[in-house]
């Protein structure tokens, strides 16, 4: 490749970023990362440091999760409020909500059962911010740059996460993790504040339909064939076996996550639970980059291909003795996740009709976050009776087996590359 060639293409690359509304939802996401990369070390270390039991974490995962069923309740919604106010809200929410873990410390009353409550309302505010920044992106982006502006995204988000993980276990192995959460509720309020200054065009809308978004937000036969739509498409199209794909992998990721904390503190403390996290999210960054690179490669071999070497990565990290090497290869098996998010992403907003996207991607996040904290419930029990280094091992093989359903459902092992995804492909009249 030539100076010129290789210019052009790192142009082509970074073109996405000369959207200024783009950058602007990007510079927000990016914040509120930044808290959620906090959020996920405080939160869950405090409860191990206050039980010191695998179960509670689990519990305290299950807690989490658990509310993002409800996704595909809000989804129709999502399609019809504005963007930009819902998102800001949702941002607004949070701040407020996860002040009552350091205001009960300040109180005297740091009780497990206080960060136990704080959890689930805290996901429950969250439920709109994910779907909204997802159908905000076909709002902001052209089809052609869609996968692009995904990896870009997708690297940013986690390249703030992993610092902010890496960061939060130091903070709290030298200070506490209650101090956290008051950073938590600064980073969202300045994130509500950048998405307060975004305006997102609305689409599929007829000249007299904006004033009336609101009531038809609340009809509740629009919003039940809302759902079915969204339904339509999963079901008639091979989303929906893509989705039991996601859902096997979300599962896994729920047993390992419960039992994290305390491999983490067996390998080294509250500091080591952070480079874990911070290494994992490294890992999807470095894929969410090379999403764009193999984005003509068909999705079915990046797929099978991918997450068998993800499994082999991931027990290599149990197996071998050292922090540095478990580091090294968690973020490794992490790769071939953050290629997938990306392409899967890319997928679903070029091949799902942008009318029906908010609902579609609400529906899937809510059946992900169905068996990702019943995952986290019995990967804490398991841990509890059989360790938390025999789960982490389980977790790695079973990302085998994902490769395994993959390779033998024929739509999938033969699914083409993102970028070959035709417009509202996925309409819901397909038959898988």
């Amino acid at each position: 490749m030539t100076e010129f060639e290789f210019r052009a293409a790192v142009g082509r690359r970074v073109a996405v970023l000369r959207n200024r509304p783009f950058r602007r939802l990007l510079a927000g996401r990016t914040v509120s990362v930044l808290g959620d990369g906090f959020y996920a070390v405080a939160a869950m270390w405090l409860v191990y440091d206050l039980t010191g039991s695998t179960a509670y974490t689990g519990l305290a995962g299950f807690l989490t999760r658990a509310p993002g069923v409800l996704k595909v309740l809000v989804g129709p919604l999502v399609d019809r409020f504005p963007l930009g106010r819902t998102i800001t809200l949702s941002e607004v929410a949070q701040a407020l909500l996860v002040l009552v873990v350091p205001l009960a410390a300040a109180a005297g009353r740091p009780s497990v059962w206080v960060v136990l409550v704080a959890m689930p309302l805290l996901a429950l505010a969250n439920l709109f911010s994910g779907p909204a920044q997802n159908a905000a992106v076909p709002r902001l982006v052209s089809d052609e740059r869609m996968v692009r502006a995904n990896s870009v995204a997708k690297v940013v988000g986690k390249t703030a996460d992993a610092a902010a993980r890496a960061v939060a276990g130091a903070v709290v192995a030298a200070t506490s993790a209650v101090a956290l959460y008051v950073v938590d509720a600064a980073t969202f309020v300045l994130a509500g504040s950048v998405f307060a200054s975004l305006s997102i065009p609305e689409r599929g809308r007829g000249p007299d339909e904006g004033a009336e978004s609101a009531e038809s937000a609340l009809d509740l036969d629009g919003y039940l064939a809302d759902l079915r739509e969204g339904f339509g498409v999963v079901s008639g199209s091979v989303v929906g076996l893509m989705l039991a794909g996601s859902m096997l992998a979300n599962f896994l990721t729920g047993v390992a996550l419960a039992v994290l904390p305390a491999f983490a503190d067996a390998v080294g403390g509250a500091e080591t639970y952070g480079l874990l996290l911070a290494g994992m999210t490294v890992g999807g960054v470095v894929g969410s980059m090379l999403a764009a690179a193999v984005d003509g490669v068909p999705l079915g071999q990046t797929v099978v291909v991918g997450f068998v070497a993800a499994g082999l990565a991931w027990v290599g990290a149990v197996a071998l003795p050292g922090r540095t090497a478990t580091v090294a290869l968690f973020a490794t098996s992490r790769v071939p996740v953050g290629v997938y998010n990306v392409s899967a992403s890319a997928t679903l907003q070029t091949g799902v009709p942008d009318e029906l996207l908010g609902r579609v991607t609400a529906l899937v996040g809510s059946a992900s976050s169905l068996v990702l904290p019943a995952g986290m419930l019995l990967g804490g029990v398991l841990g509890a009776r059989l360790g938390s280094r025999t789960v982490m091992l389980a977790s790695g093989v079973g990302s085998v087996l994902l490769a395994a359903y993959w390779a033998a459902v024929p739509s999938l092992r033969t699914f083409g590359p993102p970028n070959a995804v035709s417009s509202g492909e996925f309409g819901g009249s397909e038959t898988v």
